[in-house]
């Protein structure tokens, strides 16, 4: 778990670093956006004076409500695009992993899963550590998968899929709202 976790302790420090960036150039489009609707209140204000003084007043809290509008949806916009690119990066880099670190992280995943079984891996990864797998004490199946990274556990008729693929469909939310949590608190 400790490579994992320096991994996507790499990727949310980078990713925090970039969201303030993106967060600090949005609020300031959105100040300048905010400045230009209130110019343009008070210089109604001042055409009409007395007479148009209620409306202009409508005026400026409509463009300044919806230059806020216009700036809270370009947040979240950002947002969402750095939070689509943190899971990219995170899964390219859980995908990179390769040779000793590839095969510790999927050791511990096997120790780690709840359920018990046959485990089934890809024919490459079968030849490269199965039998280290086995020697732990693991049912390594003879059948292999193609599976990309990962593995499979089958207990009878039930396959439990931990390919990165699989974990990284499924978990998507969970992870989503992770980062998000952390990156924008």
């Amino acid at each position: 778990m400790g490579n994992e976790q320096k991994i996507i302790d790499r990727i949310i420090s980078d990713a925090e670093n970039q969201a303030s960036e993106i967060i600090k150039s949005a609020k300031e489009y959105a100040d300048s956006v905010i400045k230009k609707a209130e110019e343009k209140a008070s210089k109604e204000m001042d055409k009409y004076k007395d007479l148009a003084k209620a409306e202009a007043e409508k005026v400026m809290a409509k463009e300044i409500s919806g230059a806020e509008m216009s700036a809270k949806k370009m947040i979240l916009a950002k947002k969402q695009e750095i939070l689509e690119e943190t899971i990219n990066l995170a899964k390219e880099k859980l995908f990179a992993l390769s040779g000793e670190e590839y095969e510790n992280t999927i050791l511990k995943m096997i120790d780690n899963a709840k359920e018990k079984g046959e485990i089934i891996l890809s024919a490459e990864d079968r030849k490269a550590f199965g039998e280290k797998i086995a020697g732990k004490g693991y049912n390594v199946s003879s059948e292999t998968r193609e599976l990309g990274k990962g593995f499979v556990i089958k207990n009878g008729d039930i396959e439990y899929n931990y390919s990165f693929d699989s974990i990284m469909t499924v978990e998507r939310e969970s992870i989503e709202q992770k980062i998000a949590q952390i990156l924008f608190g």
